[in-house]
């Protein structure tokens, strides 16, 4: 179910929203195949009235399954925003959609939780491995049409060209 809040309510002050969203619920699929989505979105949010718009402040969290981008080890990492806020207007050109004087909340939510997603997802920061890294760590030797062997390096052969 999404999360509604009734506008009504906020009539008597803040209300705070606090509990999970499934990632079925939030309709949220990463579009990055190192990134895969762990568990619930996590929030916990206060809602107010501040004049034509609706205020969230709180946070909000969720664990991705990622693997790294250089060295494509498995390994857990933590979508935090500790201090995320947004205006919602109820007047104007961008008016919110109410449902039965209720605004629909998710989307806002899971666009600002796609946005906090790594990029290039990194194990850890010194991470220098590369994924064409042979057994040893070093880079693996090509085999050459020649028969020599050579260290792996899409340049090699191109830096031996004549153009002139």
């Amino acid at each position: 179910m999404p999360l509604l809040l009734k506008i009504e309510t906020l009539a008597k002050g803040p209300v705070r929203l606090r509990g999970e969203l499934a990632v079925d619920e939030l309709q949220m699929e990463s579009l990055d195949e190192l990134i895969e989505i762990g568990g619930p979105l996590e929030y916990d949010l206060t809602a107010k009235r501040a004049g034509d718009n609706i205020s969230l402040q709180g946070r909000m969290g969720m664990r991705l399954k990622c693997e790294c981008a250089r060295c494509l080890q498995p390994f857990e990492y933590r979508v935090e925003l500790p201090d995320w806020s947004c205006f919602l207007p109820l007047s104007g050109e961008e008016t919110i959609e109410l449902i039965n004087d209720s605004a629909d909340l998710t989307p806002y939510l899971r666009e600002d939780t796609f946005l906090a997603f790594p990029q290039h997802p990194l194990c850890e920061s010194g991470c220098n491995e590369s994924p064409q890294a042979g057994v040893d760590g070093k880079p693996p030797t090509l085999k050459l049409a020649s028969g020599n062997h050579s260290e792996a390096s899409a340049w090699a052969e191109l830096d031996q060209l004549d153009l002139e």
